[in-house]
């Protein structure tokens, strides 16, 4: 699982890094690049901006789930089973109860992602 703030639609620049250093053909793909076949493959996200703002009309212009096909796609290229991802929006503006039963959702997530 791959847990980030969404930064100007993407990962962090360091777990970009991490993604190239780690995800190397021979081990992660490519004819011999099986090391991760198989395993399961999940985001957890973090955004400032509401849900509204992340689809079709919204501020962002597109959903969560189109703007992390990056994300997706690299699961395909390295055999992994893609699944739905954890996110949570507006994280600037949640109250201490809202923070609270977010934190439990994601706990249940983490323990049973599919």
């Amino acid at each position: 699982m791959l847990q980030f703030p969404f930064f100007w639609y993407s990962s962090p620049p360091l777990l970009k890094k991490w993604l190239d250093d780690v995800l190397t053909y021979g081990w992660a793909y490519g004819s011999s690049g099986d090391k991760l076949h198989g395993k399961q493959f999940a985001l957890a996200v973090s955004t400032g901006s509401p849900e509204e703002a992340y689809q079709a009309g919204g501020r962002n212009q597109f959903s969560m789930s189109e703007l992390l096909k990056p994300f997706q796609a690299t699961s395909n290229l390295i055999g992994t089973v893609f699944i739905p991802s954890f996110v949570l929006h507006g994280i600037h503006a949640l109250s201490e109860e809202e923070l609270s039963l977010n934190a439990k959702r994601y706990a249940d997530y983490v323990l049973q992602p599919m």
